[in-house]
């Protein structure tokens, strides 16, 4: 779908759609905002999963978790994380394993071998510049936002990012290429001033907030960078490895759950 000059995507997700203005701008970010104890990540990994299934490419990039941890998180969303990985339709960028001198047990898993805030940006970027040769459908997600901020520091991260985003604009990029990108981050673990400066970078930001309900939060697109886009909130549900989502202003004039 075209707006306004640029491709748009669905998620696949009708309520998230629809609250987005549309789905996600092409090359933009899906920023996903979360505290401890939110399952707000699992839609961002719901997000990923479905374009996986359209056919798309999928690159994990993990800062956060070790692998056998990154395999515990996505049985419990229902990904089958291995078998796409074993069918050539994902990699994962293990920079959690690269920094701590983890070596990759699978051959879809790849490390950086020893990386800093110098070395960094050149590794990765030749990386997933050989990862996606071939590949012009692809989504990324980020795992997470606050272990990058973890592993380097926020005034580093902060200059990496903002190279890799100068970096992106000069690089020419054929016009049969897609890309999306989903990132995820825990707001607890970042000051607020990181936050604030990721998300005027983000075409998108998703935001959870918590409420007395297990399993129940509330969900709060505050931002996107489409023409049909108002602010709104939904009801966000994840239960059994599933995730759901109601307008409120639905389930308002319902009278009902979600």
């Amino acid at each position: 779908m075209m707006k306004m000059g640029y491709k748009v995507f669905r998620t696949g997700i009708d309520a998230l759609d629809k609250m987005l203005g549309g789905g996600i701008i092409e090359d933009g970010i899906l920023l996903i905002v979360y505290n401890t104890g939110s399952y707000g990540w699992a839609l961002g990994v719901e997000v990923f999963k479905k374009f996986i299934e359209r056919g798309w490419y999928g690159v994990i990039t993990s800062y956060s978790l070790p692998y056998r941890l990154l395999m515990k998180y996505s049985t419990a969303v229902r990904f089958g994380f291995h078998t796409f990985g074993t069918e050539g339709r994902l990699a994962v960028i293990d920079v959690f394993g690269s920094v701590n001198g983890v070596q990759p047990r699978e051959p879809y898993v790849y490390s950086l071998g020893y990386v800093d805030g110098s070395t960094f940006l050149p590794k990765i970027l030749t990386l997933y510049k050989r990862l996606i040769l071939g590949k012009p459908k692809r989504i990324g997600l980020t795992v997470t936002m606050d272990g990058f901020v973890e592993i380097f520091g926020e005034d580093a991260g902060m200059r990496i990012l903002k190279k890799n985003i100068a970096l992106k604009e000069s690089y020419p990029r054929s016009n049969v290429d897609e890309v999306l990108n989903v990132f995820l981050i825990n707001r607890d673990r970042v000051s607020s001033r990181f936050l604030s400066w990721l998300s005027q970078y983000a075409e998108h930001i998703v935001e959870f907030r918590p409420t007395e309900r297990p399993g129940v939060e509330n969900l709060v697109v505050l931002k996107s960078l489409l023409p049909e886009f108002e602010p709104s909130t939904g009801i966000f549900k994840f239960k059994k490895g599933r995730v759901g989502i109601r307008l409120l202003s639905e389930v308002e004039n319902r009278g009902q759950n979600v």
